[in-house]
């Protein structure tokens, strides 16, 4: 969904001298669906996690506001219909898109991924959670949520680094904060010396019973790692130069939870698979919504090989990242 953060998207009408407030974003996004994309209203309160009678009132009301006339008026179509198009283009099951600059990148895609981790929670979910500045900007800027009874963990052990609030345990802690869920730690670190200690780590009781609520997850909020940034995927990845150098050489663009693929999503295996303390990756296969929250230009080739190996299945990007995948399959269709 394309928004522009910079401006408030509650918008207030008179009836009877008394101002109501509504959210123009969540009407539009509504009637969009509705009236373009033909979807039923009980698909769209499934899709948005809200009763079809809401949704129906959110209906009478674009029509009362002007929101719905012969086109729907208030944000660009061609947002929606570029979010519709990578859904098809890459299967995925979801496509949220931000128009923001380099500079409120994060803040933009925390904003927005807050938006729809709001809208696909339900009661019961748990949640598991990667490390990184865009996971880290969506707690910054998630809101309070009534759902019960909700699971937060990490999908990878943490590290050491001055950045703590990028951190996974940090992470972890401040949503449960946020939204009152119960908080699962793994308590081991990411990355360890020798392939004998993870294999004793991950025979630990405690390590146990913390991955068996990992692989119960049923959402996965994920940051994209970008190999090709050297000085700050070796700083916030504690490893080598000889780490780097054999990543380099298999061609590796991205990572997601410390798992490596290239460009056209095949998943490559490290030096570094042995001491690695994460989720397995056929475990993180089978979390049924896996969300990717990443954009800007040095993300582009991640981010692809990410959709393109299925790694996620719903991606909240910026605008120009967004415009950069479609090109990129067109072009490709058009050489085939």
């Amino acid at each position: 969904m394309y928004k522009n953060i910079m401006s408030d998207t509650t918008t207030s009408e008179l009836k009877g001298g008394v101002a109501l407030n509504y959210d123009s974003n969540e009407y539009t996004r509504i009637a969009y669906y509705y009236y373009k994309r033909g979807m039923t209203q009980d698909e769209i309160a499934q899709k948005l996690n809200m009763s079809r009678p809401r949704v129906n009132r959110i209906l009478n009301r674009c029509r009362e506001l002007g929101i719905v006339k012969i086109t729907i008026h208030g944000i660009s179509e061609e947002y929606y219909d570029l979010e519709r198009n990578l859904e098809k283009l890459y299967q995925l099951r979801d496509v949220r898109i931000v128009e923001t600059n380099e500079e409120d990148l994060y803040n933009a895609l925390g904003i927005l991924s807050g938006d729809y981790l709001t809208e696909v929670i339900k009661d019961g979910d748990i949640i598991g959670f990667s490390r990184g500045q865009a996971v880290s900007a969506l707690v910054n800027h998630m809101q309070p949520i009534n759902q019960c009874n909700l699971t937060v963990t990490q999908l990878l052990g943490g590290w050491n680094y001055d950045n703590t609030q990028t951190n996974v345990d940090d992470i972890v802690h401040r949503f449960s904060t946020k939204i009152k869920a119960k908080a699962r730690y793994l308590y081991a670190p990411v990355l360890v010396h020798s392939s004998k200690l993870k294999e004793a780590l991950i025979e630990e009781p405690f390590f146990i019973e913390a991955y068996n609520i990992i692989k119960s997850c049923n959402i996965a909020a994920v940051g994209i790692g970008n190999v090709k940034d050297k000085p700050y995927f070796m700083n916030t990845s504690m490893i080598d130069e000889n780490d780097y150098c054999n990543l380099q050489k298999n061609n590796i663009v991205g990572e997601i939870c410390s798992h490596y693929f290239d460009e056209n999503g095949k998943s490559i295996l490290s030096s570094l698979n042995d001491k690695v303390i994460s989720v397995v990756l056929d475990d993180y296969m089978n979390i049924p919504l896996r969300i990717g929250i990443a954009g800007g230009e040095g993300k582009l080739h991640a981010i692809l090989g990410a959709v393109r190996g299925r790694y996620i299945n719903s991606l909240i990007t910026d605008l120009k990242t967004a415009q950069a995948l479609e090109q990129i399959s067109n072009n490709t269709h058009d050489e085939k």
